[in-house]
């Protein structure tokens, strides 16, 4: 059976908008190292709708993409869908303690993002190698695997106290990224399902 689901076209829309905020939050770092001019922080601690408004986004992405892609994947994509979108939404809640406004014990949520990126990097890096071998995603085959190697490189090759412009290269790669994740979802909203009685 043939489902025509406009969720999963907003699921990718969700997921292109927490995309979007991911990438200009580090705007201000990206003007000071690629062009050396300063600017304000798009987004910091004191927005704590925007930091919301991006997290929440996430969530309901990271669902969608489970949604559409798990009903057509094997055992193993499936596990590597379940890695990528169980640790997305761990790094989502995690970066609610970026909130200022937070109590003090927010600053352990800082956990979850270090944990669940580890998973999503992963499980987006498996599910990439697997997309090759036999495609689950109808659009750009290539992307999970690219996506998941820039995750890698940024966030566990290069990131450290202080940001440095390799880190934001790789790190904007991997934002660009999941963006085109969520632009395939929206484009991708055709899903073959079975139906059990």
């Amino acid at each position: 059976m043939i489902l025509n689901s406009k969720t999963h076209q907003w699921g990718g829309a969700a997921f292109m908008v927490g995309s979007l905020l991911f990438l200009i939050n580090k705007l201000n770092e990206m003007s000071r190292l690629f062009l050396s001019r300063s600017m304000p922080d798009v987004i910091d601690g004191q927005n704590a709708l925007l930091i919301l408004l991006g997290q929440v986004a996430f969530f309901f992405g990271y669902v969608a993409f489970w949604q559409l892609y798990a009903p057509r994947a094997g055992h193993r994509a499936k596990n590597a869908i379940r890695l990528f979108c169980s640790g997305g939404i761990l790094v989502a809640v995690g970066h609610t303690s970026f909130i200022s406004a937070l109590p003090n014990f927010a600053e352990y949520l800082f956990a979850l993002v270090l944990l669940g990126m580890l998973l999503l990097v992963s499980g987006l890096i498996w599910l990439g190698i697997l997309n090759l071998r036999q495609p689950i995603m109808a659009h750009w085959r290539w992307l999970p695997l690219l996506t998941g190697l820039m995750g890698f490189i940024g966030f566990f090759l290069f990131s450290g106290e202080e940001i440095t412009a390799v880190f934001l290269l790789f790190r904007t790669l991997f934002a660009l990224g999941l963006l085109g994740l969520g632009l395939t979802m929206w484009l991708d909203n055709e899903i073959q399902v079975e139906i059990a009685h």
